[in-house]
């Protein structure tokens, strides 16, 4: 600026003098005006000339000034990072759809076991009604991090109720309730959500205690609700049968539920030795060998004793519940395989060896009294060969 106004004076004193050079002096003005810088103005938010320079300016193209290399760098970061959550919920839904599949294997060889031995269940209070169904709703608070993949699993929003199990043979599957059906309304109320594992489907087990039950549902690919009604519920031994994530081969009661690993699943790949497993747990909250706190927490151990009589017990409620049990003894030889410390006795439990032979006798009887036309009670036991 004080270079063209030195030139700017400079020609005017000149071109005075010598008027026939005023074109020229011109143009040189011209072009210094042109060198010269121009002045700053305030910065605005959304100008035109920012906007023109976004457009011209290619996602991820660098300008050459280092606020633009980071800007890209940091876009890079920030879509790797979107890359990877997807790729995460991805995985999410894949693992609740396996979840569910080993549900369902878990629910159809338990439904037998609850049903067929519910006469000797009720002997000891612990039964109840049962329309063989399981429901849940999900919510972001009680589910975190698998809120998203369970809702798209099941198409449902929050605090949405809908059929998650349904028992082959039960209540609700012979009256046409399907697996992924949204519950709109139970004995004609609205079904109110519920974050708490369970609750869900014990509500609609104590409707049927009172008669006939009638569900409104939505279902995929139905433009109408539809409504299904459950004549009665079918009575069963008051004991729930959930899985537990995890390849350490495990199961256990806590005195009204039985749990069940993926290793328990994986290495008992056969209905029949997993009834062996499932009858021993369900033997253990018949029996009364686990009791609960005032929170709900099983609290105790049990005693080679008692292990011994669930293994007896439970294998009466296996084969009640139309299980082979030919092949029983030999859930202890694979449990020993895959953890040869069971082989020697210690702590609560009997060694799986002593447990193969005991349940090896426990199994000659039964089959005894089935070729014999005999009614299959277990008599009381309370250790080894008595």
């Amino acid at each position: 600026m004080r270079v063209r106004n030195l030139f700017l004076r400079f020609s005017a004193r000149f071109v005075n003098r010598r008027p026939g050079l005023l074109l020229a002096a011109l143009c040189l003005a011209a072009c210094v005006a042109a060198l010269s810088p121009a002045p700053v103005e305030a910065a605005s938010t959304g100008s035109a000339a920012e906007a023109a320079t976004a457009s011209a300016t290619p996602t991820g193209v660098s300008t050459g000034s280092p606020s633009a290399k980071d800007s890209v760098g940091k876009d890079s970061t920030t879509k790797a990072q979107h890359e990877a959550q997807r790729e995460a919920e991805i995985q999410r839904e894949f693992a609740a759809q396996l979840y569910y599949e080993r549900l369902d294997r878990l629910n159809a060889v338990a439904w037998p076991l609850v049903s067929a031995n519910e006469a000797l269940c009720r002997q000891r209070g612990k039964a109840h009604p049962s329309l063989g169904l399981v429901a849940d709703s999900f919510s972001r608070r009680a589910n975190r991090q698998w809120f998203q993949a369970l809702c798209a699993l099941w198409g449902v929003g929050a605090d949405t109720a809908v059929i998650t199990g349904v028992m082959p043979g039960g209540p609700a599957a012979l009256a046409g309730v399907r697996r992924g059906d949204v519950l709109r309304s139970a004995g004609g109320k609205p079904v109110e959500p519920s974050g708490r594992p369970g609750e869900l489907t014990r509500r609609l087990d104590e409707l049927a205690a009172s008669g006939p039950v009638v569900l409104e549902l939505s279902r995929a690919g139905e433009p109408a609700p539809v409504t299904v009604t459950i004549a009665a519920a079918a009575p069963v031994c008051d004991t729930r049968f959930t899985v537990v994530v995890g390849d350490a081969v495990n199961a256990y009661a806590d005195g009204k539920s039985v749990f069940v690993t993926y290793g328990a699943m994986n290495l008992y790949a056969k209905d029949e030795d997993l009834a062996v497993v499932l009858g021993h747990e369900m033997a253990h909250n018949i029996l009364g060998h686990v009791r609960q706190d005032a929170s709900g927490k099983a609290v105790g151990t049990t005693t080679p004793q008692q292990e011994t009589e669930a293994d007896a017990v439970g294998l009466y409620f296996t084969a009640r519940a139309g299980f082979s049990v030919k092949d029983a003894p030999r859930v202890w030889r694979r449990l020993a395989a895959q953890d040869p410390a069971h082989i020697s006795a210690g702590g609560d439990h009997p060694s799986t060896a002593a447990r193969f032979l005991n349940l090896g006798a426990v199994r000659d009887e039964i089959l005894m009294r089935q070729a014999a036309g005999l009614p299959l009670i277990p008599r009381p036991r309370v250790g080894p060969g008595q």
